[in-house]
């Protein structure tokens, strides 16, 4: 309930009863302590408890002020004050059915007192008694008439009443006397639409747009309400009106946008954005967001990949210093596989704000798809110490330090950083295979399989740990059972996967099972127009042991052309014979 008006009542009604006090009867002449004489002793009574009580009010002891002005009131029954002053310490008590009791009584007894009136009409608001705050409102309104805020009261009363053309009859008398009013007009808008009257919400909004032609932020509130209607000529003609009225609007590209979005014509709604984004009074925050709202609504990401480009390309040269624009400019160039520019793009977001991890993480991932382990190494070290407890730099460590040869500074990272991952099943089996790739380069047979047991205990159909597990488990020569399971595993979960299937089939050949390791073999071949040299020479080993000898050969030999193959690829070529 609104209390700021009558906050002062206490103060002002000290000083009417000091007032009171020195007033002389008609006919009689004295000075002020004549006059105090000639109070009652009761009345002087009353008026000492009344002060005493607002001194507890003010002084934050409401139980006592409570006693003292119901002593008031029991004294004298006619004094308004200190039921007023009543109500309101019932209020602060949330006692609302008392407070009303006391406020209805002091308006009974001072029914033209602004205050009394506009609380009681409040309370009985809150208590959901707005027939009741009507009567109080109307009263006000006819003993106020050049007062608005009083009508406005009582139109909001109306519509809690469920008296919406009530409420509009008042706002037009409003209009009558003070002319078209944005306040009043909006408000008459909202109210047919909730009546249902879209025609005559859209006159309120015309009339309000022709007493203001100059106002673009009025037109456009038109122009979207006559889309919203369908009407997409007069939208259209509207939103050319601003243009000539507000040409360095920043909003109005931005409404032509979303106007020729709704209408399917996105290359013009396109270009509007571009204008747009061109102009340095739209904000850089803004345009982030209307970037991101238009395109998650567009949906077609596919088609609009140049454009989307384009217009945060604009953002980045509008906007060269605000790391927000660069991300989503970086971003972008990241959906379009632009990785390098993108790389550069985050790299500068660093040097404004290092302390964005999602712009970390950025080129980490970047510098790995680029191969560039090295960048890699150094980039992800740093993150390490700006974000301690994020995993993914210590696994882009771990992996960076993999294949620069660095075991036991990747194997370290790893360790760390496993601890970090939370709640997280997938990322924690990635660690640990990771971890058995880096052992196994190692020569660390059993810490190996230890990690890719791990890895599959959080992640029992990770495909590549189960490919890796059985191919290592296989060149061991133990455990070829298990070998083999895993491997067919691997296969049924990623279907005509060539390296998998190349596992698979080593496998049967260390098991003996030379028929069905040539049948895989040869799937390998169909499906891996470029096969590398191991798999070449494992075709070569399997047909050897077919006893297809000299196709073994054949075999062996375009191995060795292919590149590096077993320790054993050139014995085998020069001699004819299998090593193993």
């Amino acid at each position: 309930m609104k209390f700021s008006k009558v906050i002062y009542l206490s103060i002002l009604v000290f000083f009417n009863l000091n007032s009171y006090s020195q007033e002389l009867p008609e006919g009689v002449e004295g000075n002020s302590s004549q006059a105090e004489t000639r109070l009652s002793k009761e009345k002087q009574h009353t008026r000492d408890i009344f002060f005493e009580a607002n001194k507890a009010k003010i002084t934050d002891n409401p139980e006592k002020a409570l006693s003292l002005f119901n002593q008031c009131i029991e004294n004298d029954p006619s004094n308004d004050a200190a039921w007023y002053e009543l109500s309101l310490l019932y209020y602060n008590q949330n006692d609302l059915p008392k407070s009303i009791t006391h406020a209805l009584k002091a308006w009974e007894l001072d029914p033209d007192n602004i205050w009394y009136s506009l609380t009681l009409a409040g309370l009985y608001n809150n208590n959901s008694q707005p027939a009741e705050a009507r009567k109080i409102y109307e009263r006000l309104c006819a003993s106020n008439p050049e007062n608005p805020e009083y009508a406005i009261e009582l139109a909001n009363t109306w519509l809690q009443l469920d008296k919406p053309q009530e409420a509009i009859d008042i706002y037009d008398r409003l209009e009558l006397q003070t002319g078209i009013n944005e306040d009043f007009s909006m408000q008459k808008h909202r109210i047919y639409l909730a009546m249902g009257k879209d025609k005559k919400a859209l006159e309120e909004l015309e009339k309000l747009a022709e007493a203001n032609r100059g106002d673009s932020r009025i037109l456009s509130l038109l122009a979207e309400f006559y889309v919203i209607q369908g009407n997409d000529d007069k939208a259209l003609k509207t939103y050319k009106s601003i243009q000539e009225v507000d040409p360095e609007n920043p909003y109005i590209h931005i409404s032509l946008a979303d106007y020729y979005r709704k209408r399917g014509d996105l290359r013009k709604a396109t270009e509007s954005l571009k204008t747009g984004f061109s102009n340095p009074y739209l904000d850089a925050n803004t345009k982030v967001q209307i970037m991101m709202t238009y395109y998650s609504q567009t949906g077609d990401y596919e088609g609009m990949q140049q454009d989307i480009l384009e217009l945060s390309k604009i953002l980045a040269e509008m906007h060269p210093n605000e790391p927000r624009v660069l991300m989503l400019r970086g971003e972008m160039l990241m959906m379009s596989e632009k990785w390098s520019e993108a790389l550069g793009v985050f790299r500068k977001v660093n040097t404004l704000d290092p302390g964005k991890y999602q712009v970390w993480e950025n080129i980490l991932r970047i510098n790995a798809i680029n191969n560039d382990y090295t960048m890699l190494a150094i980039e992800s070290s740093e993150a390490m110490e700006l974000f301690p407890v994020q995993p993914l730099p210590y696994y882009f460590n771990g992996y960076a330090n993999y294949l620069l040869k660095d075991y036991e500074t990747a194997a370290k990272s790893l360790a760390t950083g496993v601890k970090f991952v939370l709640n997280d099943n997938a990322m924690l089996s990635d660690f640990y295979s990771l971890t058995g790739d880096i052992y196994h380069a190692a020569k660390k047979n059993q810490e190996s399989f230890n990690s890719y047991e791990s890895a599959l205990k959080y992640n029992p159909e990770n495909a590549s740990v189960l490919n890796n597990y059985a191919y290592y488990l296989s060149l061991t020569g133990e455990n070829l059972s298990k070998a083999a399971q895993m491997a067919e595993k691997a296969n049924l979960l990623s279907p005509d996967n060539a390296t998998y299937l190349d596992t698979w089939a080593w496998v049967l050949y260390k098991q003996g099972e030379f028929e069905q390791a040539l049948v895989k073999m040869e799937h390998v071949l169909k499906l891996d127009k470029n096969p590398g040299a191991v798999v070449i020479e494992h075709y070569g080993d399997i047909l050897y042991k077919l006893n297809r000898i000299p196709e073994a050969k054949e075999w062996w030999l375009k191995a060795k052309d292919a590149g590096e193959g077993s320790e054993f690829l050139d014995k085998k070529v020069k001699d004819g014979k299998i090593y193993e």
